[in-house]
């Protein structure tokens, strides 16, 4: 499969409130503190003072360096939450979840990727990270 056919395997449609319910199944799943983690993280408090005292980063920064702090806490745990994983991208793509666990690794972990970095998961964690402090 070329670059350009996996690129095309899927669409997401954008998130809405029904995907809350899902995806704190998968937050629960995989720990709270889990994902706690990825909002103390150092990396994320230079992003915050950097972007609050004007230093070049900005909100945007902060916003990659947890979506990439939460794909590897989801792809530590993926094993105990395959289930629901497979479920929510089913639904986000229309897929089946048989579909989905017979994609190619590379698309899979794309998939997943891509929906981290879906504008409306950064600003949901971005609101739950509020609740975690």
């Amino acid at each position: 499969m070329t670059n350009e056919t996996t690129a095309k395997a899927y669409e997401l449609r954008n998130l809405t409130a029904d995907d809350v319910f899902p995806m704190f199944r998968i937050i629960s799943k995989i720990g709270i503190r889990e994902f706690k983690s990825c909002f103390e993280s150092e990396a994320v408090s230079t992003a915050i003072a950097n972007a609050t005292a004007g230093k070049g980063a900005d909100l945007n920064a902060v916003g990659v360096v947890i979506a990439i702090d939460v794909a590897a806490v989801i792809m530590s745990k993926l094993p105990d939450c395959k289930e629901e994983i497979y479920h929510f991208l089913a639904n986000l793509s229309g897929m089946s979840k048989e579909d989905i666990a017979a994609l190619p690794m590379v698309t899979f972990a794309s998939m997943i990727i891509n929906v981290i970095k879906k504008e409306e998961f950064k600003d949901f964690f971005q609101v739950v990270s509020g609740l975690l402090k």
